[in-house]
C-alpha cells in the first residue's frame, strides 16, 4: 500500500484480513451490507456516514443532513435486496451547534428512519472540543426481502450478463453543496420488483454511490468478470455528458447484473422508474486486463481509475 491515502486500497486491506469471521458471518466486508446467520434468518447490517465538507457543504439544513445520513444507508439495503428493519445513529456535533440544531438533526434521522420502516431504536451524541466538522453516522438493520432467495450481492455476475441501472446518472451533487444527492428516494420498490420478476436471473446488484465508473467496476471485480459500459447508452440528467455520468456519484440508483435472456422492463416500480441497459459483463481477456472498460465509438477505453478521464482530456 503506498503512503498516500487511497480508498480502494484500504478496502482490499480490509476484505483480507477479514476471513475466517466465524460460522455466523455468511458476508462480510466487501458488499453493500454483511449477512449474518441470526437463528436460521438473514440478518443485514451497515454503516455509514456523512461529514461536513464532504458529503454535505456549510449551511445545509439539519432536516436535508438527517434525510441524507438515514436514506444513504437504506440505498445500501435496496442494493443488496433487503427490507429495513431498525437504524441507530451516533453524532458528533461541532462545538459551535446550538441545541434548536442538534434538536433538528435528530427529529430528521427519526423521521427519515421510521418513513423507511426503519425506527431509530438509539444511538450516541458527543461534541467536539476543538474545530471539527459535524459527523453523522447511521447503522442499519435489514432482512432479505424473499425468505426463498439469499441476498443479491455483487460477486454473483456471470459471463454475458447484460449491465443495467435505474433511473438517470450524472449532476446530483452541484458545486454550492445542493443537489439531488440531499433529497433522493432510495430504490427499494424497484429492488423489491426486480427480484419478484427476475428471481433467480438476477445475478449482481449494488446502489451506486461513487460513480458508475467506480461502482461498476466494485462489481465487476468481486464477480472477476471484466465490465463493458457503452457510453452511448448512459441515461444522463439534462445538462450531464456521459463523464459525468460515469464519475460525479451520489446518484443513489441500482446498478444490476441480469441473464441476458431475459426481457429487462424499460421502467419498473409503483414510480415507473426507467431502466437502462449500459453495458455487458465478460471474462476478463488477460489476468492483468482493466475490470472496467468504456466503448466510445467502438474504441475502448480503460477505465480502471478516474484518472483515465483526465489523461484523455475528457474533464
Amino acid at each position: 500500500m503506498s503512503d498516500t491515502f487511497c480508498e480502494n486500497d484500504l478496502h482490499d486491506y480490509i476484505r483480507e484480513n477479514s476471513k475466517g469471521l466465524g460460522p455466523r458471518v455468511l458476508v462480510g466486508p466487501g458488499d453493500d451490507l454483511a449477512l449474518l446467520d441470526f437463528h436460521g434468518h438473514g440478518l443485514l447490517a451497515g454503516v455509514d456516514q456523512v461529514v461536513e465538507g464532504v458529503h454535505f457543504s456549510v449551511g445545509t439544513t439539519p432536516e436535508a443532513i438527517g434525510h441524507k445520513a438515514v436514506a444513504r444507508n437504506i440505498s445500501d439495503v435496496a442494493g443488496m435486496a433487503g427490507r429495513p428493519i431498525a437504524t441507530l445513529a451516533s453524532c458528533v456535533l461541532p462545538m459551535q451547534a446550538s441545541a434548536e440544531f442538534a434538536m433538528r438533526l435528530v427529529e430528521s434521522i427519526r423521521r427519515t428512519a421510521l418513513h423507511f420502516n426503519a425506527p431509530l431504536i438509539g444511538g450516541d451524541t458527543a461534541v467536539h472540543r476543538g474545530d471539527g466538522p459535524l459527523t453523522v453516522s447511521v447503522t442499519v438493520l435489514a432482512e432479505p426481502i424473499s425468505l426463498a432467495l439469499p441476498p443479491i450481492l455483487r460477486s454473483g455476475g456471470h459471463a454475458n450478463d447484460k449491465l443495467f441501472v435505474t433511473g438517470k446518472l450524472g449532476g446530483s451533487l452541484l458545486a454550492d453543496g445542493t443537489g439531488r444527492h440531499l433529497d433522493f428516494t432510495p430504490r427499494l420498490d424497484e429492488a423489491e420488483s426486480l427480484i419478484c420478476s427476475l428471481g433467480g436471473d438476477l445475478h449482481a446488484m449494488m446502489d451506486i454511490s461513487d460513480g458508475l465508473a467506480q461502482d461498476a467496476m466494485r462489481l465487476a471485480q468481486a464477480s472477476d468478470m471484466q465490465a463493458v459500459i457503452d457510453a452511448a447508452s448512459l441515461p444522463c440528467w439534462p445538462g450531464c455528458g456521459w463523464q459525468q455520468a460515469m464519475c460525479d456519484g451520489e446518484d443513489y440508483e441500482l446498478l444490476f447484473a441480469a441473464s441476458p435472456t431475459r426481457t429487462i422492463p424499460s421502467v419498473i416500480g409503483r414510480g415507473r422508474t426507467p431502466i437502462s441497459c449500459v453495458g455487458i459483463l465478460r471474462p476478463m481477456p488477460t489476468p492483468n486486463a482493466p475490470r472496467i472498460i468504456c466503448m466510445l465509438s467502438d474504441v475502448e477505453v480503460s477505465l480502471s481509475n478516474t484518472a483515465s478521464f483526465h489523461r484523455f482530456g475528457f474533464q
